[in-house]
């Protein structure tokens, strides 16, 4: 019996776990050009196997480039603000599996917004001017008006081409 259970117990650490989709959603994106003041990029929410939602990841630039947070929530230790997790991936396949969905999303929201904002350019035949710094994400934002994709928190909706990025 005991050497049943060491054959279970080896044959359960050589067994890859299967890594279920994760799509991601863009849901504000930062219209402050300059990381010095704001090295937040911009903000989404993740679906894991079409049934677990995970809101607040934020995709950062960093010293090495672009990355993704998990939401975290403020704690105070002997003095000292730290942020702690509030939910993060145990494995690093998941881990990787999120940061491509998530950079994925966020890349194609980038090319969208610019696409549109040439576009709107090239109709006018003026120039575009800068969009305007907020401190905070707010859905409806005018710098976000007229993208062909939802920013509203909650359940999408059914007419928006949400930007999405999968990783299987």
């Amino acid at each position: 019996m005991n050497e049943n259970n060491q054959n279970k117990n080896q044959n359960e650490t050589n067994t890859q776990v299967e890594i279920p989709r994760v799509t991601a959603r863009i849901t504000w994106m930062n219209s402050e050009t300059d990381p010095a003041v704001d090295p937040r990029r911009a903000t989404a929410s993740i679906t894991i196997a079409d049934c677990f939602r995970v809101r607040g990841l934020a995709v950062f630039n960093g010293k090495n480039g672009l990355f993704v947070s998990m939401p975290v929530r403020p704690m105070e230790s002997k003095g000292t603000k730290t942020y702690v997790d509030i939910a993060h991936p145990v494995t690093r396949e998941m881990w990787q599996a999120i940061q491509d969905s998530v950079l994925d999303a966020y890349t194609q929201s980038m090319a969208l917004a610019q696409q549109y904002k040439n576009e709107r350019h090239a109709k006018s035949n003026e120039e575009v001017p800068e969009a305007p710094v907020q401190d905070t994400p707010i859905s409806g934002d005018e710098t976000m008006e007229g993208l062909p994709f939802s920013v509203e928190e909650g359940v999408p909706d059914e007419d928006a081409v949400p930007i999405l990025g999968q990783m299987m």
